[in-house]
């Protein structure tokens, strides 16, 4: 019987997993670029993959779809038309139906960061009828 053990590697900076140390160390390097350089006050240009933090969204006419801010991984980047403008907007995992006006969300990394440390993203459905009226 085959015994290969799978070891894993644990990215410091976001909590994801890799099959190699050199792809948890890029990673950590990936994530600590992108938190630089909005810290900075520049919107880096994201790619499939990276991980940024996003805001918690309450909800008062469809709690169901409520959620917690914290690290999570984007799917997409692509532009949109905000205020007239072609702009940046970075669709993220588990949330497959919003965009992120990504300039606006660069700005406020550094804040998300010290709220949110690193804690992932995560939906907290309310199904109470009083806050799922559309």
């Amino acid at each position: 019987m085959d015994q290969t053990s799978h070891k894993s590697f644990i990215c410091s900076e976001t909590g994801r997993t890799f099959a190699t140390a050199d792809a948890a160390r890029a990673s950590e390097a990936r994530f600590r670029e992108i938190q630089d350089e909005c810290d900075a006050g520049r919107v880096p240009e994201l790619r499939k993959g990276d991980v940024i933090y996003v805001e918690t969204e309450l909800y008062l006419s469809h709690g169901v779809d409520d959620w917690r801010g914290g690290l999570i991984e984007v799917i997409d980047y692509n532009m949109q038309v905000s205020g007239g403008k072609p702009t940046p907007f970075a669709g993220v995992i588990m949330q497959t139906l919003s965009w992120f006006n990504w300039p606006v969300l660069a700005a406020e990394q550094k804040k998300l960061r010290a709220e949110f440390g690193k804690n992932r993203a995560h939906a907290i459905p309310d199904h109470r009828p009083e806050f799922n009226q559309w």
